[in-house]
């Protein structure tokens, strides 16, 4: 081999090095986790909300069952 072989295959063992390490680099992307423990729950996980909701479905059944009022239906 002479020289200007050699100098092309360091060049380019260099390149591919470097592209490697690049690579490397590349797939450490740091960590940041945050954890937020708030203490007030979401509007959905209010147990007065469900509460309320049940009672407003459980008299809608109710009125609707009571409106009829032994009709027969057809």
């Amino acid at each position: 081999m002479n020289a200007s072989k050699i100098t092309n295959f360091l060049a380019m063992s260099l390149i591919m090095g470097l592209g490697l390490i690049q690579g490397a680099f590349a797939q450490d992307k740091g960590l940041d986790i945050k954890i937020d423990l708030s203490p007030e729950p979401v509007w959905y996980e209010q147990t007065w909300l469900l509460v309320a909701a049940g009672a407003a479905v459980f008299i809608l059944i109710l009125v609707a069952i009571l409106k009829n009022n032994g009709k027969k239906i057809g």
